[in-house]
């Protein structure tokens, strides 16, 4: 039955029973009146009265209820496909119980798989399948991605039951000559701490960043030990593993950011103390890495206002070793007598401080002052919580107005795991800087499996594809097959495809092989050819240009 049908019917009994009502009225008080003239009769014939209005009540309470459940049904229905297809799920419904809602519903369900057709039948074909297949893993050690660790672990964080967690991290030190880990190094962690999760129901493992592996772990009061015997096995022939290893204990009930954040003092803390060290720590220092985080706040501010800042520069070549562009970290001087740190040192503070977005800016201004004296572009990282941040595009779009021609050189960037609540901030932020000649993109694409559905609606004139993709391409024809759906996915947007991270030299000629746009890696460096020389192997030096006003931080 129609809901115009089910709501007609609904009225009809509205009318009848308001006259039946009136009509029980007019009777009941002519009988009291004849027969119970000295005996309550009028009385008598209120109480039923009211008795019989409350019936007719409860029928047509429930006629309404009837009536309205299954349009409520529909709509939990319309809503439930909605919110899978926002995160990137193509989910089918079946027909809903209002006869009204069937069209609609059948609709969605006809635009979904077009939608889906176009992406797994018309798209980039075996390469994106295989991509999807295992873009929650790790392609280089088979656990479970950064994107999917932390997922999980935001999971078990959250969760109500009150129960105790352990977070347990190896991070392995690069090798003499070397700026990554070394690969059996790295094989023989996985293998291990796969060993771990699987003796212990509920834990689970997966890789942190490039040098970095997690365990989690559902219980307290065992981590300490399971560090001991993991630095055990991971040594061999009395010689000490390269890695250092730190625990965090009793997390039940912290955030995931303060949880990282202590796991990330202790591997430092760690690793001053050189290989085959231990650092263990429990949720109760959690006061005292609040200390160390405010005098880093205070160094952070300090450089800003001083205009401390630097930035980094690293080559991205295209095929024929020409210079696309600069990548431009931002590094900052936090005391006067130490050399201009990394984003490790000092971001996950200015994050949790909120201080994000005058660092952004300023590494705008930095980018913009440098390409405008010597006219080569620049690429710059803007942080998630700057581009949600109130007035943070405006200020940018101010920028580039200012300086339109060295505007036209700049890219900037954000990390593709933002996407998950950031898409259309990113995709007005790029409408609005596309306009005075910036380039907008993202980094680290291939880690979040559910942001790749949504790359396509986000006008991106690049994406960099995260280094775990191509490392070992020219030797691995399972990761050329998934290198070469993001190629594909990224192709059909009209975007430039990068790779980052590309240390051999078998590697990035693969890439170009694959149809790659640019790299950046030692094996671009090397590969990176000067206007009026052949190939050259020099990295050109820091940019450390400064800034003379900053906005202050309070």
């Amino acid at each position: 039955m129609s809901l115009s049908l089910r709501l007609g019917t609904l009225g009809a009994v509205g009318v009848l029973a308001a006259g039946l009502a009136h009509a029980g009225w007019l009777w009941l008080s002519w009988a009291g009146s004849d027969t119970a003239a000295g005996q309550g009769g009028p009385w008598l014939a209120l109480l039923a009265q009211g008795s019989w209005t409350v019936v007719l009540a409860l029928a047509i309470a429930w006629q309404l209820r009837r009536s309205v459940r299954p349009l409520q049904q529909s709509l939990e229905l319309l809503r439930q496909q909605a919110d899978a297809l926002e995160q990137g799920r193509f989910m089918i419904v079946g027909e809903p119980p209002a006869v009204d809602a069937v069209p609609l519903a059948r609709s969605l369900n006809t635009a979904v798989r077009r939608l889906q057709s176009a992406i797994d039948e018309e798209g980039p074909g075996p390469g994106l399948h295989a991509l999807r297949r295992t873009a929650r893993r790790d392609p280089q050690t088979g656990l479970d991605s950064r994107y999917t660790f932390l997922a999980r672990l935001t999971d078990r964080l959250g969760a109500r039951s009150g129960q105790e967690l352990a977070l347990l991290a190896v991070r392995l030190l690069p090798c003499p000559g070397d700026a990554s880990p070394d690969a059996t190094a790295l094989a023989a962690a996985s293998d291990l701490l796969r060993l771990f999760a699987q003796r212990i129901p509920g834990a689970f493992v997966g890789r942190i960043s490039e040098s970095e592996l997690g365990l989690c772990l559902p219980a307290h009061g065992v981590v300490g030990d399971s560090a001991q015997s993991l630095m055990a096995a991971l040594g061999s022939a009395g010689e000490r593993p390269r890695c250092v290893i730190a625990c965090v204990d009793q997390l039940g009930g912290a955030s995931l950011g303060g949880a990282l954040a202590q796991l990330e003092r202790a591997l430092d803390q760690a690793e001053l103390g050189g290989a085959g060290q231990i650092e263990s720590r429990c949720a109760q220092q959690e006061a005292a890495g609040a200390l160390e985080d405010a005098q880093t706040r205070r160094q952070i501010v300090e450089a800003m206002r001083a205009g401390a800042m630097q930035l980094g520069e690293f080559p991205v070549i295209d095929a024929q070793g020409r210079l696309l562009h600069l990548e431009c970290p931002m590094r900052l001087q936090l005391t006067p007598d130490a050399p201009a740190a990394a984003a490790e040192a000092w971001l996950p503070v200015a994050t949790r401080y909120r201080l994000t977005t005058q660092i952004d800016l300023a590494g705008i201004e930095l980018a913009l002052a440098a390409s405008a004296q010597d006219r080569r572009s620049r690429c710059v990282h803007v942080a998630a919580e700057s581009l949600a941040a109130a007035g943070f595009v405006s200020a940018v779009r101010a920028r580039l107005q200012a300086a339109p021609e060295a505007a036209a050189r700049l890219w900037i960037e954000i990390a593709e795991v933002s996407l998950e609540r950031l898409p259309p901030r990113l995709r007005s932020a790029g409408t609005v800087w596309r306009r005075y000649g910036a380039r907008v993109g993202i980094e680290h694409a291939g880690a979040a499996l559910r942001s790749l559905a949504r790359l396509p609606e986000l006008e991106l004139d690049y994406v960099k594809v995260d280094a775990a993709f191509v490392r070992g391409l020219a030797g691995d024809a399972a990761q050329r097959e998934r290198a070469l759906g993001l190629v594909a996915l990224a192709h059909e947007m009209g975007a430039l495809v990068i790779a980052e991270g590309v240390d051999e030299r078998p590697d990035l000629n693969a890439l170009w092989a694959l149809g790659f746009d640019g790299a950046t890696g030692h094996a671009a460096t090397r590969a990176l050819r000067a206007p009026d020389e052949g190939a050259t192997d020099a990295v050109e030096p820091v940019n450390s240009m400064t800034i003379a006003t900053l906005p202050s931080a309070a």
